[in-house]
């Protein structure tokens, strides 16, 4: 049974302290900030009420009330996980998905958010937005919320439960004229990004994985390629791949391997920096001319078009009767359902199963 304490020191009254034990069965002694002996006593009655029920002994402050504005501010400076390889670029991309949910959310209290909201806001913007942003917006908005309720900013996440569009990933790549005739401009009128091109297509390697390549990584003699990180850092699976370098790629490298600018990382295909000195280009939103490249030798330009010769490379491994599984593996796929999206263009797929049935 706990008791009120009347505490004074030097003659002079301090207030009523609240003496009792907790729901772990430790002796507490706590000021009550109450005027009264009595309403300290009403303080003490609700508090062993709650040990009582199996309850902590002070009841946890709600959240403080934020807009959605200013969460979204908040998040884009203070979240961060171990898994993000370059965490102002996720800033960048995380911020402009955020960014459009705040006409329909920015006033509101981020605590009051339900799932309901969550929906309209998903409403509103197909109406003007592509599936794909649609569904980046959500994404987005659930890690926000993830990250708000372990910091105690609001009580549940509303993003559970809401359904998302469904998105059919494009597959943009090169007719087989297209590439050669591709190669070939780029032999004649860029030769320093002939090799650049030639290995994008040859190997399917993402744009950060070409740029960052070492020649340590390359070994021309035994023709194996290895994939070590992206840019400056680690590749997007997180771990090395270990390819087999064409042998059409062989005499490109080797010729290469004596025009290339000699760099500190030693990089086989380095870039024309600000300074006029050659190194790695970190703005992952460089194209090295390609879309110029493109045009000139009279091919599409697509939205992007670095990946689309990683999509180009894929295509057409599936197209001339490459393996699924093997192409998983050279493209660094952690998950075999990012491949599966290439299984439509292989040569048998579908082409006498529907002979299978007799009757």
């Amino acid at each position: 049974m706990g008791e009120v304490i009347r505490v004074v020191r030097n003659g002079r009254f301090i207030g009523w302290y609240l003496r009792f034990y907790d729901e772990h069965g430790t002796r507490r002694q706590r000021a009550s900030k109450q005027p009264t002996q009595a309403e300290a006593r009403k303080l003490l009655l609700q508090i062993e009420a709650r040990i009582a029920r199996g309850e902590t002994a002070f009841a946890k402050p709600s959240p403080k009330a934020q807009p959605v504005r200013e969460l979204i501010e908040r998040f884009l400076i203070e979240y961060s996980r171990p898994n993000i390889k370059n965490i102002a670029r996720y800033r960048v991309f995380a911020g402009a998905a955020l960014r459009r949910a705040v006409p329909h959310l920015g006033s509101q209290s981020a605590d009051a958010i339900a799932a309901t909201d969550i929906a309209k806001v998903r409403d509103r913007l197909a109406a003007s937005h592509s599936p794909a942003s649609v569904r980046t917006t959500l994404s987005h908005l659930g890690s926000l919320f993830s990250w708000a309720q372990r910091e105690g900013l609001v009580k549940q996440n509303p993003c559970r439960g809401v359904e998302r569009p469904t998105t059919e990933p494009a597959i943009d790549y090169l007719t087989r004229d297209e590439v050669a005739a591709l190669l070939s401009h780029a032999r004649e009128h860029a030769p320093d990004r002939h090799p650049l091109i030639a290995t994008a297509v040859y190997t399917g390697l993402r744009k950060g994985e070409l740029f960052g390549l070492r020649w340590r990584d390359v070994d021309v003699a035994a023709r194996r390629l290895t994939v070590a990180r992206s840019y400056d850092g680690t590749p997007k699976s997180g771990k090395p791949r270990h390819l087999r370098l064409p042998a059409v790629l062989v005499p490109i490298l080797a010729d290469w391997a004596q025009r290339c600018p000699t760099t500190s990382e030693g990089l086989v295909f380095p870039g024309r920096l600000r300074n006029g000195t050659w190194g790695l280009l970190r703005d992952t939103a460089s194209l090295r001319g390609l879309p110029r490249l493109l045009q000139a030798a009279g091919c599409r330009v697509h939205a992007h078009p670095w990946h689309a010769l990683r999509h180009t490379f894929a295509s057409h491994f599936i197209m001339q009767g490459g393996n699924i599984l093997t192409l998983q593996k050279i493209l660094g796929h952690s998950d075999v359902k990012v491949t599966l999206v290439y299984a439509h263009l292989a040569p048998d797929f579908l082409a006498d199963e529907m002979d299978r049935i007799r009757y």
